[in-house]
């Protein structure tokens, strides 16, 4: 039988315009507090000139009618206009100091939001949902047009808009108060269509996000990076990125595109109602005119009236439209701000400090959508300051066991016991503390070699350890070459006496990094896979030297690598396959011996050839 798919839930707002209303002005309470108030000093200047732009035209035509003397008309005039230039730059002052305001607001919120995606625990960026998230939040606090920032301009204006009303709706009820109720109804339609327009462009948005993050990562990140350019170039993937781009501006089109009819459906249906609202407006006017009701200045007047009265329903309608827009951007930035963190962000248990077991406890993991399990309840041991090799082919497991060791990802099932504990009683941040890695994927700041290695401002840095960790990580003979030795700044695109290290070098950085911490645990993630051999060889004889006061795990792929650690673990299948030393898991003649002869023999093969 068929399978019809089933239609997504619509996503709503989890928090009301109140709500949302309420948070952004305790926020420019804290931070901008001026702002609460600078909007309502617009409000008898926006008064002021639409009363002036009201009642101008027929004070002039009556002034005319009246006067023969060009000073008393000139005089009129003068004053008229004088006194609407001095509101226009009131208003442009004080709008001024709102825009300031507002744009130190945005980037408050955009700081909080950056701290809190920063603490936040590491294991949430490999949920899918929570990345949607984090673009919602990204666009709520992308530039000045985040709508939230824009309320008490918003509401002033309103009120100012309001006033306006009242002002044109009594000068109108003179003529018919059915033209204000006419009006009226127009307004309300195109407050419709209005709000049909953005719930689905909001309803949207995740797909549109989506699209623009990949469409960025093609055009923003390789081209920033050069680092892609070699291997863009060798294997001929300019045509394939072309394409892939092309496909994807083609869904982004036809995403706009959407939006687009929407918008054109919206105005042609608005300009209907305009068209018969209006129309029906002035041709009473008209009619009441020819019939000499109404003389010339106040057919002025009136005409003027109709006009702004229609004008302030459409900028009320635009208002609305930018207060319920900023609502729903606020609603998703607070939304984002709330994703609840496992570990134990406040006081935990003591930290050890020195070395210390690990224990796994049937903990199983698989990533958010993946096919299958990473790992499948896996139990094991390591004791303090023992030395523990993983090993594996590609996919097994190995860098996911250590990062569920150090609390970046957190188990679906079992627990971790860190001397005895589990992770959630000690205090997160203390936690990591006790872990110095050299991963596979790393950052390098654009700081010197020795801010780099310390991880902290040139005056905290201790320069006698700084040159020990350089010499035990081989970096000494580099660091000698430069002229301003450890100093010296990192990434020459940042820095005129700028130097890019290789990546062996890197490595090394990353090794002195991991010593100069000196952590109760270390974990090595392939250390040597950018080292040359002389280099991996003295890695392999300073190991003991660098873990002598750690319990350490060391992951490689090369099976000869591990004779000098205390147990191998070999991850196989999800599980441990096998553990124990070199010599006994030859001696097992299992998987582990297996993989040796075959590594074995491929480095013979090599040799013999580099002979030939």
């Amino acid at each position: 039988m068929k399978q019809t798919k089933q239609k997504e839930p619509k996503r709503k707002p989890k928090y009301g315009l109140l709500s949302c209303v309420g948070y952004i002005y305790s926020l420019m309470w804290k931070n901008e507090r001026e702002l609460v108030f600078a909007g309502i000093f617009t409000v008898p200047l926006s008064l002021a000139l639409s009363a002036l732009t009201l009642y101008s035209p027929p004070a002039m035509l009556a002034v005319l009618q009246k006067s023969d003397s060009f000073s008393t008309v000139a005089l009129v005039i003068a004053g008229l206009l004088l006194a609407q230039l001095l509101c226009n730059i009131s208003n442009n002052i004080i709008s001024t100091k709102i825009n300031s305001s507002e744009f130190y607001v945005l980037k408050n919120m955009q700081y909080i939001w950056l701290k809190h995606r920063r603490e936040r625990d590491w294991y949430h960026d490999y949920d899918p949902e929570v990345q949607k998230w984090n673009e919602r939040g990204d666009k709520a606090t992308e530039n000045n047009h985040t709508a939230g920032v824009h309320f008490p301009m918003d509401f002033s204006n309103m009120l100012s808009q309001i006033l306006n009303f009242l002002l044109f709706g009594a000068v109108i009820s003179l003529l018919h108060p059915a033209i204000i109720l006419l009006l009226a109804i127009g307004a309300a339609l195109n407050a419709v269509m209005a709000k049909w327009e953005r719930d689905k462009n909001w309803a949207d948005r995740d797909v549109r996000y989506a699209l623009e993050k990949k469409i960025n990562c093609i055009t923003w990140t390789f081209s920033d990076d050069f680092s892609y350019a070699k291997d863009i170039r060798l294997y001929g993937m300019k045509q394939f990125l072309h394409d892939l781009l092309a496909h994807l501006l083609g869904l982004r089109l036809a995403e706009k595109k959407k939006t687009e009819r929407r918008a054109v459906l919206t105005a042609m249906i608005n300009f209907l109602v305009i068209l018969v609202r209006d129309g029906a407006a002035y041709a009473f006017l008209i009619a009441q005119a020819v019939q000499g009701n109404v003389n010339a200045a106040s057919f002025v007047l009136y005409f003027s009236a109709i006009t702004s009265l229609s004008g302030v329903m459409g900028s009320i309608l635009d208002i609305l439209n930018r207060i319920f827009d900023g609502a729903m951007q606020v609603s998703d930035f607070r939304e984002a701000m709330e994703i609840e963190d496992r570990l134990n962000r406040s006081t935990g248990i003591p930290i050890p400090k020195q070395p210390f077991s690990i224990e796994f406890r049937n903990v199983s993991y698989r990533y958010p959508e993946g096919e299958k399990k990473t790992l499948d309840n896996v139990s094991f041991r390591i004791n303090a300051g023992e030395k523990i090799a993983l090993v594996g082919l590609n996919g097994a497991g190995k860098t996911t066991l250590t990062m569920l060791m150090c609390g970046m990802l957190l188990p679906d099932e079992g627990e971790i016991l860190l001397d005895g504990h589990t992770l959630y009683e000690y205090n997160r941040d203390e936690m990591y503390s006790l872990f110095g890695i050299v991963p596979q994927k790393f950052n390098i700041l654009p700081l010197s070699i020795a801010q780099n290695i310390a991880a902290s401002a040139s005056e905290d840095i201790d320069r006698d350890r700084i040159r020990s960790c350089i010499e035990l990580a081989g970096l000494t003979e580099k660091i000698a070459s430069l002229p301003r030795g450890a100093d010296t700044p990192l990434f020459r695109n940042q820095h005129e006496d700028g130097i890019d290290l290789s990546g062996g070098e890197t490595q090394k950085l990353l090794l002195a990094r991991l010593l100069y911490k000196n952590p109760p645990c270390i974990i090595l993630d392939e250390p040597t896979a950018a080292l040359d051999p002389i280099a991996e060889d003295r890695m392999y004889r300073s190991y003991h030297r660098i873990a002598a006061k750690a319990t350490s795990i060391f992951i490689s792929h090369r099976l000869a690598s591990t004779r000098f650690c205390d147990r191998i673990f070999l991850l196989d299948g999800a599980r441990i396959a096998e553990t124990g030393s070199h010599d006994e898991l030859m001696a097992a003649n299992g998987k582990y011996g297996e993989l040796f002869e075959v590594q074995s023999k491929y480095y013979k093969e090599a040799k013999e050839n580099d002979m030939e």
